[in-house]
């Protein structure tokens, strides 16, 4: 590489040279934050990806952002340095290239080392580009040029004519061409069928200088060239020519370039900072960032979708600027009238006095005192300015003044708030009314008349505004009486629609199909068709309703100015765009229609101490965000599902993360959302999650878009169909099985309750049996003839224990009636049953009895009903009752049993027994699936084990 001089050195002779430079209005580049320390020095390159990202290249790592975040690619160590050189979207990935000859591939968000069986270059990699056929080019500084064919990897060196291995640029266009800039000049490169073919262009074709360090395509077959000291040039593609733009370059080397079409070209440069070049005129502009980027190292430029303008830099980061809006400096104080002539003289009016500014001037000049409210370019070549308490001033395009109007004139009013022209007349709106201006011509002398006013078909005197359309009528904005419309012939009065009323009128502006618009003081704007109005309002996206001005743009967009900033509308999708403190144009606090439309693509506004020049870039332009689903994940997993389309049924709880990207102004964005297959309808949010959980099986689309505006009007969709999977116990196979399984088990429970059927009628048989049994030994007249006998003896010792006696029996023989009819009863409820018959047995037997409880029950325990009551009465019929040898009963609670057990004595002449109680209990027990009734019958003892259900 060739040493030039040191660049600084070059700015103190550009004027003495008569070197065309300019230093006019910039654009305000504003530092972008990117979350993440740099150590000092800013990313090297950025890259718009196809859907919308912007990816940044820095010495430590890859980031992906998103106009407010940074999501940061740091490759191992063990692998790569991370000094990212080379950026580029290939076979629908990312590609990134390293300084260390690396290659990277993205794919959902993962990036992966490119192995390849040729291997990776061993130097930094300059440029990544695929074609039309598929073909992967690779550029390295040291290494010449590389192609992937998709089996294999083949390099392009000297050794095969390449003019030198050191690439500094790479670009692949739509015939699949790759075209490197070299130490040698510009090449084009072609692999076909393992073939090689290279055709070279240096001075002798017109390149400006050997070393070419940026290709840029144009419009058309267009590549536009910067070179290392020959600055820029235009290559065409058809003819193979090349055509230098400038016979000097006093600059430093050219690092980057971006092309606004038919406007201009931004050239970054090695130290100079930025330059523009006008391809209108062929002027170029030094330090076109202002101070901003002055004697800035700035390696890389990007124009994006939206036209924003990026500047990458080592020193000052990375930096956007709003393209369209441009800031003149100067010494206004309250701006209210601006205007450009048809020769490029700028011309504002303020609160104290008017300025103008030559197409070459620098700066503005002061040419009168006064308080300048309305200017107007006539078509006789002279200035018409139009104060506040002063008149009207007729100016030359020098400044001069050529007559100045007052009311002794004939002016209605001295405080002219408008000013336009029809047919070679010039019409002034005044506190007065309207006043009609008829220009001197020939021996014609200047005539200055009332129009309209308080009296006539106006009805006021305080007109706002006066506009001419193209059909020639003239519309006149009031303060009270709405609109008004001059036809020539007759006036026409609109004073609002069936709904709103207009009162005040402040701006009025015409589309390129005729439809009039108009501002209100506070009911927002009105489009008016030649037929009926519409209504503007914040419903339809207007965000503030009181509207100071209105322009139409280069491009029929019309613009609206307000406190809050400036939005841009369509006005046939009625699509609208917000400006403010991106473009740094919020809180402006204008003042009535301080616009007027300037040369070229221009318009200029006007706000306080701003004087912004506004330019309607031409161009295939995004106007709505770019809708990206970033990751789709089950349980917040960092993995991304989207691949699958298909999910388990247990993978039923999913986030969806997405971003709406629109660099104009990122904080502005708002999110809608559905679920379809479960929403009925779309979700407003500003979160850029959205949370589903327990989804049901079956197929879904979620669908997602975004609005800069707050109005979705056609913004578009993006969206991710997939499908959740029934369980197995959903699916035909399963619902087969369990069908059959079903009806084998229906089989069986009909079966098993046909026999439980007939086990509870043996059962209920068994009870009554053995209801009948208790009830008829208790009745038995032995036992009521023992017992009365016992209440007579009573009844002679203690009345008061008869009284006793009496009611345990009648407790007795309630029980028995009450329990009889359950199957089972509580444990607790047969031991109160057990206790009344032990103590009428005491009162006959007295110490010859004796009955003792061993154990507590643990929990709710049930029992057959007078089950215990039966065993001891079985006891006490059998054996012999003797004070000298007492009959031992023995009731024994041991966990889910009860035993009751009797030492033996039996009597000697046995009682006649049926044996159907015990036989009873014991088959009452069976029928009920309950565990045995056990029977011990030993010498010396006899128990029965009888068990505890639950």
């Amino acid at each position: 590489m060739r040493k030039t001089m040191p660049y600084y050195l070059i700015g103190a002779v550009l004027f003495l040279t008569g070197w065309p430079v300019l230093q006019a209005q910039v654009p305000q580049f504003k530092p972008q934050s990117l979350e993440r320390e740099l150590q000092g020095v800013g990313p090297r390159l950025a890259f718009e990806a196809p859907d919308g990202f912007i990816w940044l290249g820095t010495d430590q790592g890859l980031g992906r952002f998103d106009g407010q975040r940074t999501e940061w690619y740091v490759m191992p160590s063990s692998e790569t340095d991370n000094k990212v050189t080379a950026i580029g979207a290939c076979r629908g990935q990312i590609w990134a290239g390293y300084a260390d000859g690396r290659v990277y591939r993205e794919s959902q968000g993962v990036f992966a080392l490119w192995d390849i069986e040729e291997g990776l270059p061993a130097v930094p990699v300059t440029g990544i580009a695929d074609g039309p056929d598929g073909q992967v080019w690779i550029a390295t500084y040291g290494e010449g040029l590389y192609v992937h064919n998709g089996q294999h990897l083949y390099n392009i060196d000297e050794a095969d004519g390449l003019p030198g291995n050191d690439i500094y640029t790479l670009h692949v266009d739509t015939s699949g061409t790759a075209w490197v800039g070299t130490d040698g000049g510009l090449s084009a490169c072609r692999f076909e069928q393992g073939q090689k073919r290279l055709q070279h262009f240096g001075r002798k074709e017109g390149v400006p200088d050997e070393i070419v360090r940026v290709i840029l395509p144009g419009e058309g077959e267009v590549l536009w060239l910067g070179t290392h000291s020959g600055g820029i040039a235009r290559f065409d593609l058809g003819s193979r020519s090349c055509e230098p733009l400038l016979a000097h370059w006093p600059f430093a080397p050219i690092n980057s370039l971006a092309l606004f079409g038919g406007l201009e070209l931004w050239i970054a440069t090695e130290g100079d900072g930025l330059l523009r070049y006008h391809l209108q005129n062929g002027q170029l502009e030094a330090e076109a960032a202002g101070r901003a980027l002055a004697d800035s190292r700035v390696s890389n430029l990007l124009k994006d979708r939206e036209g924003n303008l990026w500047a990458c830099s080592l020193t000052d980061g990375l930096l956007k600027a709003n393209r369209q809006f441009e800031f003149v400096e100067g010494p206004f104080q309250s701006i209210q009238a601006v205007m450009e002539t048809g020769q490029g003289q700028v011309w504002v009016g303020c609160q104290e006095g008017l300025y103008t500014r030559t197409p070459q001037g620098q700066h503005f000049n002061k040419i009168l005192d006064g308080n300048f409210l309305s200017l107007y370019d006539g078509a006789d070549g002279k200035v018409y300015a139009g104060t506040f308490g002063s008149g009207l001033y007729i100016l030359d395009d020098g400044g001069a003044a050529v007559a100045h109007l007052t009311a002794e004139d004939g002016l209605s009013n001295e405080s002219i708030l408008d000013i336009t022209g029809q047919g070679g007349e010039i019409w002034l709106a005044t506190l007065g009314g309207v006043n009609r201006l008829v220009p001197a011509k020939g021996q014609q002398p200047l005539q200055l008349l009332p129009q309209f006013g308080h009296h006539s078909a106006l009805g006021t005197n305080f007109v706002y505004t006066v506009f001419s359309d193209r059909k020639g009528r003239l519309w006149l904005g009031t303060d009270g009486e709405g609109l008004s419309m001059w036809d020539g012939a007759s006036l026409y009065n609109f004073q609002g629609t069936d709904s709103v009323s207009f009162q005040a009128v402040y701006s009025i502006t015409e589309d390129e199909r005729g439809h009039i618009w108009f501002s209100t003081a506070r009911n927002g704007i009105f489009e008016y068709d030649g037929e009926r109005f519409y209504h503007l309002a914040m419903r339809q996206g207007i965000r503030d309703l009181a509207v100071s001005s209105l322009a139409t743009d280069a491009l029929g967009n019309i613009l609206i100015i307000h406190a809050s900033g400036i939005d841009r509308l369509d006005p046939v999708s009625k699509h609208l765009i917000y400006y403010d403190e991106e473009a740094d144009v919020k809180g402006l606090d204008p003042n009535l229609n301080a616009v007027g439309q300037g040369q070229g693509r221009t318009t200029w506004l006007g706000v306080q101490q701003k004087l912004i020049r506004y330019t309607a870039i031409g161009g295939d332009f995004s106007i709505h965000p770019s809708t990206v689903i970033k990751r789709v994940s089950v349980f917040l997993s960092p993995s991304d599902i989207r691949p699958r389309k298909r999910l388990r049924h247990d993978e039923n709880n999913l986030a969806f993360e997405f971003v709406g990207l629109w660099y104009t102004s990122p904080e502005k964005v708002r999110y809608r959302y559905k679920l379809e297959g479960l929403d009925p309808g779309w979700i407003e949010s500003r979160d850029q999650q959205a949370f589903y959980s327990n989804l049901p099986p079956g197929r879904y689309r979620f669908c997602v878009s975004s609005t800069e505006n707050g109005t979705f009007n056609g913004e578009p969709e993006a969206a991710f169909a997939f499908a959740i999977a029934p369980p197995f116990w959903q699916r035909w196979w399963f619902i087969l099985l369990a069908g059959a399984l079903i009806s084998g088990g229906v089989w069986y429970a009909v079966s098993l309750r046909e026999t439980r059927q007939k086990r509870l009628a043996a059962l209920h048989q068994e009870k009554v049996e053995s209801q009948y049994e208790a009830l008829k030994s208790q009745i038995n007249p032995h036992f009521l003839f023992n017992s009365f006998n016992t209440l007579a003896g009573v009844i002679e010792e203690s009345p008061q224990d008869a009284v006793v006696f009496v009611g345990r029996l009648a407790d007795f023989y309630r029980n028995i009636l009450q329990y009889r009819e359950q199957p089972l009863i509580g444990l607790d409820e047969e031991l109160r049953v057990l206790e009344d018959y032990a103590f009428l047995l005491h009162q006959r037997y007295g110490r010859g009895l004796e009955l003792k409880m061993v154990g507590q029950p643990e929990g709710h325990l049930r029992i057959v009903p007078l089950a215990l009551q039966l065993l001891v009465e079985n006891a006490v019929k059998h054996n012999v009752i003797v004070k000298s040898r007492p009959l031992q009963i023995e009731i024994k609670i041991e966990g889910r049993q009860i035993q009751v057990s009797n030492n033996k004595q039996p009597k000697l002449t046995a009682e006649p027994s049926t044996r159907f109680g015990l036989q009873s209990l014991v088959r009452r027990y069976q029928l009920l699936a309950a565990p045995p009734v056990r029977i011990i019958d030993e010498p010396g003892l006899f128990a029965v084990v009888i068990p505890l259900l639950k």
